[in-house]
């Protein structure tokens, strides 16, 4: 791999070594020393989602680049659909400073901030996905999706899984319209903290718009809001940390950094719960049957009942 990409890439006389940093279901993800480059490849291990692919997420990263006041993303530095030189589509971007937070293993320097500090750190996490609302739709994107017409796919998703109750679980909440706080804006999908970068102190990058679509931004905010403690489910990792804001505190900093209405977002939480219900589904049905033996799926399978027990409440909860 190494000596074939020295002859495509931009520096690639510099490149030292191709060095794996992440494999699975989303992409496989290798650093490129030398030139200082991150390569994608789809996943070795096959695509669990249907989500962008990996030219559709270069294109994406390319327009993002050109928005004015739009996220900060890599730049892309190579991009090819032929699979003959490395066997699969693939892009390289550039390596930006920093790194992400860890979902369950945080990081020292995490962990040893200030309250404060890390006050500061959960304010910019809810900002960077707020401030989405505030743009255009993505041409790229193509035409906005109903938050019903997501629900519905990620409805089916769960059905082809194997998962009979998560598909009940969405007829119960697609029996009320979801609510609106305005036009269609660009939605990331997956707004967790760890497709953040922070490089000292500071947003380096918004990563990993796999599922990213013109749609509500609500969303994103019912995605976000499922990270902090409700009556219905507890708080994530990084959530728990002293200083870190409480669900009231995220939604009226959503409200001010999107100019938005917030009102109504527990039909996007519960949504939002659904999609990562199908995801859970998607890789305990893929265990069970044998497709994969990855034992990341086995954790998968021990949180499937969870995570519908989370959804099936707050639909209990709000009177679907």
């Amino acid at each position: 791999m190494q000596e074939l990409l020295r002859g495509v890439l931009p520096g690639g006389d510099r490149i030292t070594a191709v060095v794996p940093l992440t494999t699975g279901f989303s992409n496989d993800t290798y650093l490129i020393e030398g030139a200082d480059l991150i390569l994608r490849l789809p996943p070795s291990a096959g695509a669990m989602l249907d989500g962008h692919d990996v030219i559709a997420q270069a294109r994406i990263y390319q327009e993002l680049g050109q928005v004015p006041g739009g996220p900060k993303v890599p730049g892309i530095a190579y991009v090819s659909e032929d699979p003959a030189l490395l066997g699969a589509p693939f892009f390289a971007m550039e390596r930006l400073p920093g790194e992400a937070i860890h979902d369950t293993s945080l990081q020292d320097w995490f962990t040893v901030a200030s309250d404060a500090e890390r006050n500061r750190y959960c304010r910019d996490w809810v900002s960077a996905f707020a401030g989405l609302a505030k743009l255009a739709p993505l041409p790229f994107l193509g035409d906005p999706v109903s938050p019903e017409d997501d629900a519905s796919v990620w409805q089916a998703f769960g059905k082809a899984a194997d998962c009979p109750e998560l598909v009940e679980l969405f007829d119960r909440l697609l029996t009320k319209p979801a609510p609106r706080s305005g036009p269609p804006a660009i939605v990331h999908g997956d707004t967790k903290l760890s497709n953040l970068m922070w490089y000292e102190g500071e947003i380096s990058a918004v990563l990993d718009w796999e599922m990213a679509l013109n749609g509500e931004p609500l969303a994103d905010l019912g995605y976000l809001l499922y990270t902090f403690e409700s009556q219905f489910h507890g708080a994530t990792t990084p959530a728990r940390q002293p200083g870190m804001l409480r669900r009231d505190e995220v939604i009226a900093l959503w409200t001010q950094a999107s100019g938005r209405s917030a009102e109504g977002v527990e039909w996007h939480e519960i949504a939002q719960i659904g999609k990562i219900s199908a995801i859970i589904a998607e890789g305990t049905n893929m265990y069970v049957t044998g497709r994969s033996q990855d034992p990341k799926l086995a954790y998968f399978m021990k949180n499937r009942e969870y995570y519908l027990g989370v959804m099936r409440a707050m639909l209990d909860g709000g009177g679907f």
